[in-house]
């Protein structure tokens, strides 16, 4: 078995998604390389504790944090972290793990320069966006020909799958690691509520202005969430615009004339692929962009914590 020099420790915020979890995990036990901690943080309705003890008799950590918000779970499970601890991950609850990846990941830790502050596992099965729009997206500043990338207008362009090592601006907050001394010096923006959309891109670009960010092609993992029901997309549309224009607010690189820009875009896109696929999900989720805008502009910016999954 391979040794390495780093001591790692995985954080794994849930709530209310046993099954999905105990995949989660039944990946975690299959490692070619264990990580040296593991920490669930319980968001859940009612305590799973007693519901995977199989998990915590092999020496996985366990703590409760109600009520639950995906910030607020990832900053109290940093604070649980062992002692000699030298990378801290990220890891959503509906993930899986192919049976390589924290060894393929810490090999890659084990001669990265020393500005590397922060990998990504590869989400391998990522859906890619529709050519058909693509033209539209850049127009509006909403994605580009360069992967990874953040925007000025607050919106961030896809990188994954992949495949090579890439270099990005932000990456997925459920499938990260970072260094341990960068997470000492940085905590998630708790103003993210419930699933607290956009809360990664809004960490990783803070991150970013002093250390480099890599997608590590070889440490893969796929995302297995349940689809989103389309009945709440209206939410998801205006979640998505107050989310992003805080992002946009409390960076002064970025832009709020671009970020509207953007906005009208997105808008426009959305009504069209409603046109396109002949159905309401696309309607919904304008209707909501538009209920976020008028949020905005009379300053009424309310957080939504809703479940968006079947």
């Amino acid at each position: 078995m391979a040794h390495f020099k780093h001591k790692i420790s995985l954080i794994v915020p849930t709530r209310n998604r046993q099954e999905l979890l105990n995949k989660m995990l039944n990946s975690v036990e299959k490692q070619t390389v264990m990580p040296d901690q593991v920490i669930i943080v319980d968001g859940s309705d009612e305590p799973i504790e007693n519901d995977i003890q199989h998990f915590l008799s092999k020496g996985i950590d366990y703590i409760r944090v109600y009520p639950p918000s995906l910030t607020k779970q990832r900053n109290a499970g940093f604070k649980v972290v062992n002692e000699g601890i030298t990378l801290v991950g990220y890891l959503d609850d509906d993930i899986e793990l192919e049976m390589n990846a924290v060894e393929k990941l810490l090999s890659f830790w084990e001669t990265c320069a020393d500005d590397i502050g922060g990998t990504s596992f590869n989400i391998t099965n990522n859906p890619v966006r529709k050519s058909l729009t693509k033209p539209l997206l850049r127009f509006f500043m909403i994605e580009s020909n360069v992967p990874g990338k953040v925007l000025r207008s607050g919106f961030n362009t896809g990188v994954y799958p992949l495949e090579q090592n890439t270099y990005s601006e932000w990456l997925c907050g459920g499938a990260t690691v970072w260094k341990k001394d960068i997470l000492d010096k940085y905590e998630f923006d708790e103003w993210y509520k419930g699933w607290a959309y956009y809360e990664d891109v809004e960490f990783s670009h803070r991150v970013a202005r002093n250390y480099k960010l890599v997608v590590l092609s070889d440490a893969r993992l796929e995302h297995n969430p349940p689809p989103y029901n389309i009945k709440r997309n209206y939410i998801l549309g205006k979640m998505a615009v107050i989310n992003r224009y805080h992002f946009v607010k409390k960076n002064t690189d970025l832009s709020v004339s671009l970020y509207y820009w953007s906005l009208i875009g997105e808008i426009t896109i959305n009504i069209m692929q409603s046109i396109w696929e002949r159905n309401l999900g696309g309607f919904r989720l304008a209707f909501g962009n538009i209920s976020g805008l008028i949020d905005i502009v009379t300053g009424k910016l309310v957080q939504v914590d809703v479940n968006f999954r079947k």
